[in-house]
């Protein structure tokens, strides 16, 4: 059970929500309480196990160059849990593996030689026009599609950056804001060019690695969770649903765990997607509208298993194109031969985007692990002479994702944000979901210790609703 009251009420274990306690705890031990739906904490870092074997719910790690605040949390907590790897990431380009995260030059050179020029007349024809016009730079109607037609050509646009799109977000290209572009793709462009040919011949382009956990990336959100318990902060699991009641001078929070339970609180952080937290908050009609507006795409995680090991060397494999039903796919055990201690066997995670109540959602898990096999074997992953373990092979639907940024979000996102922010002057909205943001975990840590900086200096939500832009203006490390 717990106790009647506590200072800060924090909705969601994940690793932003998770930073968030063990700050505050510091400070009010025995003050905080976190609530998490799910068995577990971690929230999308999880790490289940299943088959006698440890599986992240997808690819994840620390990559090179994280925020030195979150870095140093990070060691501190894990200690000789954290581990330095070698990254081998590859991309499916055309017919061709190449090496991940890409540079232009890697680009060019996986298209080849002909198509490589095809694409940088196209490059050239639409910077000159785009020149003429004096729109080289970004314009007030602009989208994805606009912008990266300008800046990067529309050949190279229709053979890499619009499969992508579609994939990834579901939907229309030019409904696509063009923050998905600045957050995330390298942008073609001459001098980047040449620089990463001169890194490429220099050898400077090869030193990639990333930071993981021994036995899982939950490591990492386990580490946390203890270092909040040993301050006396308390972290309640498996909490089916809560509610909210806020009145003058009363503000409670009704769960059930174990048993029902009501608690009161002073400060409320939520975590929780965006969307589900303004509409605990008991939203008038015109919110309820525009919440509606909010909009999120999904992933089905497609675990399989098959004798023998994947054809390519690597841990993780990216793919743009359309004819491949995944966008990413990762093997565990090469983040750590522990994840999968069997030998002679080899888990895949197949990770296929897609929006709640569409044909990939709603397909059966036999079809999806058939189409799932069926890529890897064209993508040259694996070959069909290597045995199918099907009686291993499970899925996992993870529903909200990714925030889909269509044209005109950020006003719909700041307007519900500091709506909220004035009616509710102690409710604080962080983390990936809580601030629609995509982002990469140290963000997400670097994120959570501003807040509890934040509250600890007294600023209230509208304050710290400030930071938002730059928070959505952090560059997505792939």
């Amino acid at each position: 059970m717990t106790k009647p009251g506590y200072r800060f009420l924090i909705i969601g274990a994940g690793v932003s929500g998770l930073t968030t306690a063990h700050a505050l705890s510091r400070e009010f031990p025995g003050e905080v309480l976190v609530l998490e739906k799910e068995p577990e904490v971690g929230g999308l870092l999880r790490t289940i196990q299943r088959n006698s074997a440890r599986y992240d719910l997808g690819s994840h790690r620390i990559h090179k160059a994280p925020s030195e605040p979150a870095f140093r949390l990070i060691q501190e907590v894990c200690q000789d849990r954290l581990v330095k790897n070698e990254r081998g990431g590859k991309l499916r380009l055309r017919k061709s593996y190449i090496d991940y995260p890409i540079t232009s030059f890697q680009m060019f050179r996986g298209l080849g030689l002909l198509e490589s020029g095809l694409c940088a007349v196209s490059l050239l024809r639409h910077r000159l026009i785009a020149s003429l016009k004096d729109k080289s730079g970004l314009t007030e109607n602009d989208n994805y599609e606009s912008y990266l037609m300008r800046r990067a050509g529309k050949r190279a646009y229709r053979l890499f950056y619009e499969p992508y799109a579609r994939k990834v977000w579901g939907g229309e290209p030019s409904q696509i804001s063009t923050t998905a572009v600045k957050k995330r793709i390298s942008m073609l462009s001459p001098t980047l060019f040449l620089k990463d040919m001169v890194g490429h011949y220099t050898g400077r382009s090869k030193n990639s690695f990333y930071y993981y956990l021994k036995g899982g990336i939950s490591g990492l959100v386990e580490s946390l969770a203890r270092r909040v318990r040993e301050n006396g902060g308390e972290i309640v699991t498996d909490v089916g649903d809560f509610f909210l009641s806020i009145e003058p001078g009363a503000k409670v929070c009704r769960f059930r765990a174990d048993c029902p339970q009501t608690v009161r609180f002073d400060t409320l952080i939520t975590t929780i997607p965006l969307d589900e937290s303004l509409m605990k908050l008991a939203p008038p009609a015109h919110i309820l509208r525009q919440i509606k507006d909010i909009k999120w795409r999904g992933l089905r995680l497609v675990f399989l298993h098959v004798q023998g090991e994947p054809l390519l060397e690597g841990e993780s494999f990216y793919f743009p194109e359309l004819k491949y039903i995944f966008g990413r796919v990762s093997v565990p055990k090469r983040f750590d031969p522990a994840m999968q201690p069997a030998a002679g066997e080899t888990a895949i995670t197949c990770e296929v985007p897609c929006s709640e109540a569409d044909n990939l959602w709603t397909a059966s898990d036999r079809e999806m692990f058939d189409v799932c096999l069926a890529s890897l074997r064209r993508a040259g992953l694996v070959t069909g002479r290597q045995k199918a373990l099907t009686e291993k092979n499970f899925i996992i639907n993870l529903p909200k994702i990714y925030p889909v940024y269509r044209v005109g979000w950020e006003a719909l996102v700041k307007g519900l944000l500091l709506d909220s922010a004035r009616r509710f002057p102690f409710v604080y909205f962080s983390g990936k979901p809580g601030l629609f943001l995509h982002n990469n975990i140290d963000q997400s840590m670097e994120i959570g210790l501003m807040l509890a900086e934040d509250i600890l200096r007294g600023k209230a939500p509208q304050e710290w609703l400030g930071r938002l832009d730059s928070f959505h203006n952090m560059k997505l490390r792939d």
